[in-house]
């Protein structure tokens, strides 16, 4: 078993975050809906502008760290949107989420690397967390096949 302190060495990967899931525009609160059902706890929700263009909601897994973020777009320019068309108008899921301990160090950890990163540096994230992405073509010779964010959680810790 690893220590704390192996885990954090760079790039620091602790666990995964979340896993974002896309629903349909006007769909959201049933999705919400079905997944309290299932036992899920709604921690918190968010309307995310800029890029983005979304209504997030993020439930928890049990008592876990783990989350579920479910994404709906705002509008057709969203990019969320263009994934719902791109799947047949159908959601499902958007990305994957590993949080880190440091965020820079894992940045410029991957970037050195030869990881094809989607952003120019780390970013602000919902809920006061900082992020950047990794393409699907993550390495030459690995493409994982899906976006992958990269979060560190906010100041104010705990979700």
């Amino acid at each position: 078993m690893m220590t704390n302190a192996q885990m954090e060495q760079i790039p620091g990967f602790l666990f995964f975050d979340h896993i974002a899931v896309s629903v349909r525009p006007g769909e959201l609160e049933a999705h919400v809906q079905a997944y309290k059902t299932m036992g899920f706890k709604e921690l918190h929700r968010e309307e995310i502008l800029g890029t983005d263009q979304v209504r997030e909601v993020l439930l928890q897994v049990g008592d876990g760290p783990n989350l579920l973020q479910l994404i709906e777009p705002l509008n057709e320019g969203s990019p969320v949107a263009r994934q719902i068309e791109k799947n047949g108008g159908r959601g499902g899921i958007v990305h994957v989420a590993l949080r880190v301990a440091d965020i820079q160090k894992a940045f410029d950890y991957l970037q050195a690397n030869g990881f094809k990163l989607v952003d120019k540096a780390p970013r602000k994230g919902s809920r006061g967390t900082m992020v950047f992405f990794v393409h699907p073509k993550a390495t030459e010779n690995a493409a994982f096949g899906y976006l992958l964010e990269v979060v560190q959680e906010g100041a104010h810790g705990g979700h």
